[in-house]
């Protein structure tokens, strides 16, 4: 009975991997939550076509929308979920593949990386169970993949509308209280031991050979002005200064916001053409880096 019950979950696993193995490039986005969409995004980057991406984009929610699908060249967006930059940046340091360009969102560079985000996905015992046995990775959690496989057929037979309808007023409430949380102005030592903390991930991956490009994602004008945004900026400076690193320069257009910090899917998707059109006026020209 015992033995008959292992070789039957062996075959079910067994079948399991020839179904991903068959269907990998149709099974996306299967986190249930947050946490699991962030994680799953790090194993496809860790593992799948992350690895074949000249350019990779690091960075919090707020270029989570960003969409390069359209644009030339391999991208990955790697910014992640009430997360920041720093949590990309140590992820490709863990990587075999370093891409050849690097955009780095600067307004979550004043965070620390999530320890215990970076600890579950680098274990090196599970990375290489998770590296060969794609089942075990959350990716391939089957509830998740289900979902996900519906999911996908639905918005086939009816297109997701990418237009969001936005409540002014509401937004102002939203921004005013966020207003409110950006009057709790750390001290500056500690913003720039943060800062740090992402500047010595940018070196090793500088030596590695890769190139790096700041960019700044736009918010509402009232949220960009406060002391807390400015002084993000001035530290960033400081320590990548323009006249060794390459910024994206600033929309001069107004970008509507969802709540003075994340962008509506049309807007994302309006700031990525701005973001191209800025790199392909580069001083690093995006075919010197494919």
């Amino acid at each position: 009975m015992v033995r008959k019950a292992v070789l039957t979950t062996l075959l079910l696993l067994l079948l399991y991997s020839l179904f991903i193995y068959a269907f990998q490039g149709h099974i996306h986005r299967t986190g249930l939550t947050v946490q699991q969409n962030n994680i799953v995004k790090a194993e496809e980057f860790l593992y799948e076509n992350g690895q074949k991406a000249d350019t990779v984009v690091v960075g919090s929610s707020m270029s989570n929308r960003l969409l390069f699908d359209s644009l030339p060249g391999h991208y990955y967006n790697l910014a992640l979920e009430g997360l920041s930059s720093a949590d990309g940046l140590g992820l490709i340091a863990q990587a075999k593949h370093r891409p050849r360009l690097l955009l780095i969102e600067t307004n979550s560079m004043d965070r620390l990386p999530d320890t215990a985000f970076f600890a579950a996905l680098t274990k090196p015992a599970l990375r290489v169970i998770r590296e060969y046995l794609p089942l075990t990775r959350l990716k391939y959690q089957p509830v998740g993949v289900i979902k996900a496989l519906f999911r996908d057929l639905k918005t086939e037979r009816s297109p997701m509308v990418s237009t969001e309808a936005i409540d002014t007023t509401f937004v102002s409430k939203l921004i005013q209280a966020r207003l409110v949380d950006m009057n709790r102005i750390p001290p500056e030592n500690e913003m720039q031991a943060k800062i740090d903390v992402s500047a010595a991930y940018i070196k090793r991956l500088q030596e590695s050979g890769t190139q790096v490009i700041f960019f700044e994602m736009p918010t509402d004008p009232r949220v960009r002005n406060t002391i807390l945004s400015g002084r993000v900026r001035k530290l960033v400076g400081l320590t990548f200064p323009e006249s060794a690193y390459h910024y994206v320069q600033f929309p001069s257009d107004f970008y509507q916001t969802t709540d003075g910090v994340h962008l509506p899917w049309g807007e994302c998707a309006r700031y990525t053409r701005y973001l191209n059109t800025q790199l392909s006026q580069s001083a690093v020209r995006l075919t010197e880096v494919r």
